[in-house]
């Protein structure tokens, strides 16, 4: 791992009104690689990533994002954050708002938008697929493309790392499917990307690599307990549930 990488995180401790939460947790993200944080409900991924972002504090380890330890680091521009589309309350604003909030790091506050703002605005949406909905307003809006949205209010800010909270959570088959090619794209281009999942699914041929978390901790892919914590998506019949007799009768 050089200084220039986008994400050092080694030996976290972190706890939580008395509760340890995380235990010598250890994870990194290069340039151009895409990395799945795997683990079920209560493993500590929504944790790991806020303390990684600095929103929680870590009792013992290290966070370096492009070399620079936390809680020094100010360049935020350079990593993008996109939240689960279910956090964002903000029915009324339309998906060019949402996007443009992504270019505050790159201005002062209520200042207008210049051009070069304009201009990654239209970049970022151009990108997703969203240009001809960016008067929209952000509610009236798939769960697929409030996705999009919020990928590209974090790609507005031309981000190097991009931090993705299941952003296949609450989005149907189809667009799990674009998405995931969207990614890959990215991924492509050389964006280091640090994306939560409950499952691979459709990520899977985007992902270089997975880590797992249980309870707390960082286990193998081929430890016991990593099926509990992240299983794999199972076969979905042609309605998007899943088939509860899929493999019986092999």
């Amino acid at each position: 791992m050089t200084a220039a990488d986008p994400l050092d995180a080694r030996g976290l401790y972190v706890s939580i009104g008395g509760m340890p939460i995380l235990r010598d947790v250890s994870i990194h993200v290069d340039s151009g690689e895409a990395v799945a944080l795997l683990g079920g409900n209560g493993s500590g991924k929504s944790t790991l990533v806020k303390t990684l972002l600095g929103l929680l504090p870590y009792q013992k380890g290290t966070v370096e994002l492009f070399g620079e330890h936390l809680p020094g680091f100010k360049d935020w521009w350079r990593v993008g954050y996109v939240p689960q589309h279910s956090a964002i309350s903000v029915a009324n604003a339309t998906v060019r708002e949402i996007a443009a909030s992504g270019r505050l790091a790159h201005r002062r506050p209520f200042q207008w938008l210049g051009r070069k703002d304009k201009v990654a605005l239209d970049e970022a949406l151009e990108l997703v697929g969203l240009q001809d909905r960016m008067k929209w307003p952000f509610g009236s809006l798939s769960g697929g493309q409030k996705q999009r949205a919020l990928i590209a209010r974090a790609l507005s800010s031309h981000p190097d790392l991009l931090v993705m909270d299941e952003p296949l959570a609450g989005v149907d088959l189809h667009s799990q499917a674009g998405l995931a090619q969207l990614l890959g794209q990215l991924r492509d281009d050389g964006l280091a990307l640090l994306v939560v999942l409950h499952e691979r699914g459709y990520m899977n041929p985007v992902l270089s690599r997975s880590v797992t978390l249980c309870d707390g901790r960082i286990v193998d892919d081929e430890h016991p307990s990593a099926m509990d914590c992240a299983p794999d998506m199972e076969p979905a019949s042609a309605f998007g549930v899943v088939d509860p007799i899929s493999g019986v009768l092999a």
